[in-house]
């Protein structure tokens, strides 16, 4: 091990005398310059924290805790991200692993010193931004000698209990994926990672922090962060570790301590099993793009006959397309963001909720749209190499094209109409509101999906593009601007009949119920009229259709 570190010290040197002292030099100053920068943003908000007379410091110390455990999040995730990608890379990918592996070392020093590689790597992105976070909050807060050799403690463990996270994870993703898929697959982890600090964030309602009746309301301002799902995150743990130091109450930090003490020891428990049973089996499944043993079957579902395979056909499709995996989770953090924002929006009056109904189902038919533009519209062209067996099979062309609709058409509308009800039940809508909300939908929500398979049809690319390329394709592009096009018109369209009803309750006449019905009927039949026409020159493409 002595001999791998001085291996890599001359390693380093080398690389410095390569790359020559003047560019590390214009590095190191842009990093001070940017480490200055936030040291600053983070002295005023502390500050200002501080400073302020008329907050007691319980209240300052919990405001500066929901600000870490912000920052907290987000080098959690990043840290994660950084160690999967450098256990990967160094674990697996590493040029000098052969020789390692048949020289006199043993697999697991190998291991372990491959471990700290990982750590070093990941972990300097990490140690880079946060200095003037601590800095700033032990100046304020922390300032004894103790108290920031304390949260150098606790900070520590936090960075160890990512990095081993990430580690764990590193060398799990192999035993799944070839090295084929591994792109694909980080994608879609980074994605998840991200989306889950975008729902975090949420889930702390930033906004509230400037809410100007604080100092009258504070219990329930207090009360307002509180998210039980941080009790187990070890973000949570640093951000509640720093408030105990800085109030003095050093018998909670025991607690704490032992949480991360044992998180760290589970994690590095379960890393050195997989060490001993599996990482020399993976290097190699790895080291010779290995797919291993596992072949899916091919079962019988709930649905029978030919709209049964042509269904299990379009599970395995996705299932076996990691590109699409991204897109789902994009979508289920815009749901989700979307479902939080329901419930969190502020009512200055009854009859603002109104409103808001009105612009969800906008909101509801927009999401939609980016659902259809991710699927519907990518389905066909991303099989297109397939579709000779597909075309050249018993099925008819209908069937084919028939199923694929209701096969995207139904979940989306499902999908549409859950969103129009979360905000129905968060807001308590009327009857009537509830009525024309449905009614909206019902028309759009499928003209949405017959518009993009349209357009996905019109595309005559013979090379399969990924998801990413199509959207931006001229299809792509007027299928999202016509979807748009469409559910602003039917917006607006709707603001009459709205407008006539709720005007007659508040003058208290007799609501026009037939001439509101007759608004609805028109704004189904136009939309009933576009579908039919697109269905009709979407089915002759697809009759057109032949071996590519």
């Amino acid at each position: 091990m002595k001999n791998l570190f001085k291996l890599k010290i001359r390693q380093m040197r080398n690389q410095l005398k390569r790359v020559g002292l003047r560019k590390y030099l214009l590095f190191t100053l842009f990093g001070l310059g940017l480490l200055f920068a936030i040291g600053i943003f983070f002295i005023k908000i502390f500050g200002f924290l501080y400073h302020e007379e008329e907050f007691p410091m319980v209240f300052k110390l919990f405001i500066s805790e929901k600000i870490l455990l912000m920052v907290f999040l987000t080098l959690f995730s990043m840290l994660i991200l950084s160690a999967l990608i450098s256990t990967l890379n160094i674990f697996f990918l590493s040029k000098d692993l052969r020789f390692l592996f048949s020289s006199p070392l043993k697999t697991g020093t190998v291991f372990y010193w491959k471990a700290i590689e990982v750590g070093i790597n990941s972990g300097i992105m990490i140690l880079f931004f946060s200095p003037p976070v601590l800095f700033a909050y032990c100046y304020y807060f922390a300032p004894g000698l103790i108290d920031i050799a304390g949260i150098l403690f606790f900070f520590l463990m936090y960075c160890l209990s990512g990095i081993m996270a990430g580690i764990l994870m590193g060398l799990i993703i192999p035993a799944f994926f070839s090295v084929r898929r591994l792109q694909p697959v980080l994608s879609v982890v980074s994605i998840l990672l991200m989306s889950s600090i975008v729902i975090f964030l949420r889930l702390l309602k930033p906004e509230q922090f400037g809410n100007p009746d604080i100092i009258n309301n504070m219990m329930n301002y207090m009360a307002g962060f509180d998210v039980t799902l941080f009790a187990y995150m070890p973000f949570s743990w640093l951000a509640k570790a720093f408030t105990h130091i800085a109030k003095g109450d050093y018998s909670a930090l025991t607690g704490i301590a032992g949480a991360f003490a044992g998180t760290i020891g589970l994690l590095a428990a379960v890393a050195f099993f997989v060490q001993k049973k599996f990482y020399f089996k993976l290097f190699d499944k790895l080291s010779q793009s290995d797919a291993g043993k596992y072949r899916s079957s091919w079962k019988k579902g709930l649905l029978k006959g030919e709209y049964g395979a042509l269904y299990k056909k379009e599970v395995k499709t996705f299932m076996r397309s990691p590109a699409q995996w991204s897109q789902l989770l994009i979508i289920a953090a815009i749901i989700v963001v979307f479902i939080l924002n329901m419930k969190g929006i502020p009512m200055p009056h009854p009859s603002f909720k109104n409103l808001i109904s009105y612009l969800n189902l906008g909101m509801a038919a927009f999401i939609v749209a980016g659902l259809n533009s991710r699927f519907s519209f990518t389905t066909i062209p991303m099989e297109n190499p397939g579709l000779i067996h597909l075309l050249a099979s018993p099925f008819a062309k209908e069937k084919i094209y028939k199923f694929k609709l209701l096969f995207y058409a139904i979940p989306q509308m499902i999908i549409g109409f859950i969103l129009f009800f979360t905000a129905d039940i968060a807001l308590q809508l009327d009857s009537f509101a509830r009525l024309s909300g449905t009614i909206f939908l019902l028309p759009v929500l499928p003209f949405l999906t017959v518009l993009a398979l349209y357009y996905s049809l019109k595309l005559e690319e013979n090379i399969p593009l990924t998801p990413q390329h199509l959207i931006v394709s001229r299809s792509g592009v007027l299928y999202m601007l016509f979807g748009m096009l469409a559910i602003v018109l039917s917006m607006i369209y709707f603001v009459r009949p709205l407008f006539i009803y709720y005007y007659s309750l508040y003058r208290k006449v007799p609501v026009p119920n037939f001439e509101i019905f007759l608004w609805f009927l028109v704004f189904c039949l136009i939309f009933v009229g576009i579908m039919i026409l697109l269905y009709r020159r979407s089915l002759a493409l697809w009759r057109q259709r032949e071996f590519l």
